[in-house]
């Protein structure tokens, strides 16, 4: 998983086993974009494949 932030227009680049995604927000903070960029991933399985 890779996360960019975009701080031109507050949005977050996101590449998730080689596949790009682009949430436009915008986003008030970096913190908030980064945050929903994991539930993005959490959402595409992200975590769910860890052995516990």
């Amino acid at each position: 998983m890779q996360i960019i932030y975009d701080v031109l227009k507050k949005g977050v680049f996101v590449e998730f086993r080689g596949v790009a995604h682009y949430l436009g927000g915008p986003f008030s903070s970096q913190r908030e974009a980064v945050r929903a960029a994991e539930e993005h991933c959490r959402k595409l399985g992200w975590l769910e494949d860890r052995k516990h």
